[in-house]
């Protein structure tokens, strides 16, 4: 039984039979229906009757039923409602008072009786001694009496006076009906009727008693508020009666939100609405609790924040686990498949335990065993939560350190950009670029370049956290570009709809994530554009401002990337938490004294929570298997992958908990959301089909004369770069070009050992063709891989090696991903140290294989 002040909550209120008894209940206080939408059952009115009632709702609809305040008794008063709602549909209040009593009926008339009279005459009277005599009466003459009338009825009774009623709304569909009249007067009672029978002619009947007073109006309240006056109210009226309200809100809220946010899936049309629900629910939390740390790092998980008042939004996008949408992971379908498919069964089978052999039984005989087996294994999901922190924790480390070392790598270009514009403004016709009508130097275009990089951290230049090929650049740092900086940097309407898009899925204002009046630049077509505008005069200096915008892109994919990778350790901590606490409920279960019904249901429910704990580290591995299959296949298998799996929405559990269903409608629930699980066996498809397809394998071989830059970068700065074009570089009949292995040589170079280490780095961004000539690009993280160089030409028989076959990765760090991009190979310093000598370079060869699908 709850307790007399305990709100009714629910993502959902019903109102309902059941929940009228709810409100009707003997309580000492108000009853407080509590909820995202308040809603009628079909034809169902509320009663509201001895106990005033609070309604606090996002929506309050009114569409199948009124809420009935009127008063119950003849003369009553009216009772007492609030609604407070941010958007109101067909609402209608009644609260008036009761009509009042009737009079009482007035008594009915007398009949009239008829003249009397009798002549005088003698009687003849025996004495006691029994002598007679004879005695005179005297003539009678008595006149007969008229019939009275009926009396008047009685006055009727005062009506009720009416309730009270307070709606506040931000908006109305329809305007809210709302009555809390007096009740009308009672008649007066009737007249009593006129005199019946013999002797009744001439009787009234008794005039009616008068109409009682109309009861007094009672008090309506009706208020429209913006949103901030709205917010400002919500929490003195849901503290207002003493119970702090806001405190079984907010929380309620926040797991609401957490269990729409595990069903958002932006790439299912049905599932995108999640996002948005799971957004509004975290605010609506913060808006109750505004430093409730859950909320915050739930909603920045989703959305992104912004670092600094009035800044451009950073991270958000990831999933309920904490994880990017597009995370990079080495692409071992088999290996994470094969490790889900193993922890799935034992977790399962201890799941039927809670639901099957727990939650029905009805003898505590093995309760003691049982609850041993649950420590066990709460004690495991702890583990494993803590084991899946510490990788997050190393994950940012990593993330970090790519930070400083995009920075460096932006910092070096810079510096050569510079250069090259020193260069060419000394020289007596320097280069130009024409785009349109418009021509200008080198040196226009790339001091734009530079002013974008420098931006960065002030916060001017700044990546769109949810649409990463995109960049936002502050007005002030394009306006003072050039005119063809402009014209190259300028995104396009589409850019603007794409952002909008991707924010809208999310419930967002686009142009509050990106900072309002912002241009946007799309990096895709800033290299489309450089292309065009590149010509034999200035392909040098083209190619280094492309390159520069290369590694703006990188430095703002890495500094998001650590963004993300903070929210990962957060979300591991919070998950660390709940498992402990599942573990101290499991080990206080174990060593409870009375091993009672009570026991054996918290048993159940416990083996549940544990199974929980575990699912999303099942789901963790799920969605490495999932990004192994969309980073072979280019496919996205979003409607393949449930992370909803195992997850009850919070009205069901706390249905259950309030006794409104029963163990075996919850362990139904239960069993139909595990099993979404099975969802995964369609991603597996997908990944048979694909390898089933006829892959054959080729080298994209390069070789650098001493005349080509690679050659002296090598020399002066012990590192070269290069891009592979998934077009140009690939025959045209060849598809889904993927990276299998690495040759190097560096031709006339000397070391003692023979051989030379080298370090070989794609920078994440990975294209590929694909069979309608199409290009793909995957933003992944930037990969280092060690290979080794011979000093030696590179012989047409060395095939592929030892390197591992594309469905089985080993040791290649950017193996399986596409071909195209850019490459940078540096030689280490101990190789220097250890006795190497380019002064004989004569040549660099670079030999990439890759696997193919034929045309």
């Amino acid at each position: 039984m709850l307790p007399d002040y305990y709100p009714y909550i629910r993502d959902t209120v019903t109102i309902t039979e059941h929940l009228n008894e709810f409100c009707t209940r003997p309580s000492i206080g108000p009853v407080f229906l509590i909820g995202r939408v308040v809603q009628h059952a079909p034809g169902c009115n509320l009663r509201v009757t001895g106990n005033r009632v609070f309604i606090v709702a996002d929506v309050y609809d009114g569409t199948n039923g009124v809420i009935d305040a009127s008063a119950t008794d003849r003369g009553g008063l009216g009772g007492t409602v609030t609604v407070m709602c941010r958007r109101s549909i067909n609402a209608r209040v009644n609260a008036s008072g009761g009509g009042g009593t009737a009079g009482t009926a007035g008594t009915a008339g007398s009949p009239g009786t008829a003249n009397y009279h009798s002549d005088g005459y003698y009687e003849t009277v025996t004495d006691p001694d029994g002598t007679t005599h004879e005695v005179w009466h005297d003539e009678v003459d008595i006149p007969g009496a008229d019939p009275t009338n009926g009396t008047p009825g009685g006055p009727g009774g005062p009506g009720g006076k009416g309730g009270s009623i307070t709606f506040t709304s931000i908006e109305d569909e329809t305007p809210p009906d709302l009555s809390a009249a007096g009740g009308w007067g009672g008649p007066g009672g009737p007249g009593g009727p006129a005199a019946q029978g013999p002797y009744s002619e001439g009787s009234m009947e008794g005039e009616p008693g008068e109409y009682g007073p109309e009861g007094a109006d009672g008090q309506i309240n009706f208020t429209n508020l913006d949103e901030s006056a709205y917010v400002a109210g919500l929490q003195p009226l849901l503290n207002s009666t003493g119970p702090v309200y806001t405190n079984y809100w907010a929380p309620y809220r926040i797991v609401t939100g957490e269990y729409y946010y595990h069903l958002y899936n932006p790439g299912v049309p049905n599932l995108v609405k999640y996002g948005a629900l799971a957004a509004i629910e975290f605010e609506r939390a913060l808006e109750l609790q505004p430093n409730n740390a859950d909320a915050i790092r739930l909603h920045r998980q989703l959305v992104g924040y912004a670092p600094t008042p009035g800044a451009a939004w950073v991270g958000g996008g990831a999933n309920a686990l904490g994880l990017p949408p597009d995370m990079d992971v080495v692409p071992n379908f088999d290996k994470y498949i094969e490790a889900f498919t193993r922890f799935l069964t034992p977790v399962l089978d201890f799941l039927s335990l809670g639901v099957e052999k727990i939650l029905w039984t009805k003898t505590i005989a093995n309760l003691a065993d049982i609850a041993g087996q649950l420590a066990q294994q709460a004690v495991a999901a702890r583990e494993d939560a803590d084991r899946s922190l510490g990788i997050a924790k190393t994950e940012q480390t990593q993330a970090d350190s790519d930070v400083a070392y995009a920075q460096a790598q932006l910092d070096q270009a810079t510096t050569a950009i510079n250069r090259a514009i020193v260069e060419a403004q000394q020289h007596h016709d320097p280069p130009s670029i024409s785009f349109g009508d418009i021509v200008a130097t080198v040196a226009e275009v790339g001091g734009a370049v530079l002013g974008v990089a420098a931006a960065i951290p002030t916060g001017g230049a700044s990546l769109v956290a949810m649409a990463p090929s995109l960049m936002t650049l502050a007005d002030t740092v394009f306006d003072n570009a050039e005119p063809i900086a402009q014209a190259l940097l300028r995104g396009e309407d589409a850019d603007l709809a794409k952002i909008r898009e991707v924010y809208n899925t999310v419930g967002q204002d686009a142009s509050t994530a990106i900072s309002n009046a912002r241009t946007v630049v799309n990096f895709t077509t800033v290299a489309q554009r450089l292309a065009q505008v590149t010509t034999a005069q200035n392909s040098p200096h083209v190619a280094l401002i492309k390159r520069g915008t290369e590694l703006t892109h990188e430095l703002l994919l890495a500094r998001n990337r650590a963004v993300l990778a903070r929210q990962r350790v957060d979300a591991g901590t919070a998950r660390l938490a709940r498992a402990e606490a599942v573990a101290a409920q499991a080990d206080a279960l174990q060593h409870r004294q009375k091993l009672d019904a009570e026991a054996i249901k918290q048993a159940g429910l416990l083996a549940v929570s544990t199974a929980q704990s575990k699912a999303d580290a099942l789901l963790g591995l799920a969605f490495r298997a999932k990004r192994s299959v969309e980073i072979y296949t280019l496919k996205s298998e979003d409607a393949h992958f449930p992370l909803d799996a195992g997850r009850l929405h919070p009205d069901i559990w706390t249905d259950y908990y309030e006794q409104e269903i029963d163990e075996i409608k919850l362990s139904t629930e239960l069993t139909s959301s595990w099993g979404h699980i099975l969802d995964l066996v369609d991603m597996q498809a997908d990944y048979i089909e694909y390898f089933d397809q006829p892959l054959d394998q080729d080298w994209i071989r390069r070789s650098f004369k001493p005349s080509d830059p690679q050659v002296a970068d090598l020399k002066s700065l012990h590192r070269f770069t290069f891009t592979v074009d998934p077009v140009a570089d690939v025959p045209a009949d060849r598809f889904d070009a993927k990276i299998k292995s690495i040759r190097l040589a560096l031709i006339g170079a000397t070391h003692p050992e023979g051989e030379i280490s080298c370090q070989v780095r794609h920078d994440g961004k990975h294209q590929q063709r694909r069979a309608d000539n199409s290009v793909t690009t995957q933003w992944l993280l930037p990969k280092v891989s060690t290979r080794g160089a011979k000093t030696t030409p590179l012989l047409p028989d060395e095939g592929f090696g030892d390197d591992p076959p594309l469905d089985a990765p080993k040791s290649l760090a950017f193996w399986g991903r596409g071909v195209g991009g850019n490459w940078q190979v540096t030689i280490p310093q101990h190789q220097f140290d250890t006795g190497l000598n380019l002064n004989g370079l004569t040549q660099i060869q670079v030999w990439i294989g890759y696997q193919f699908l034929h045309g």
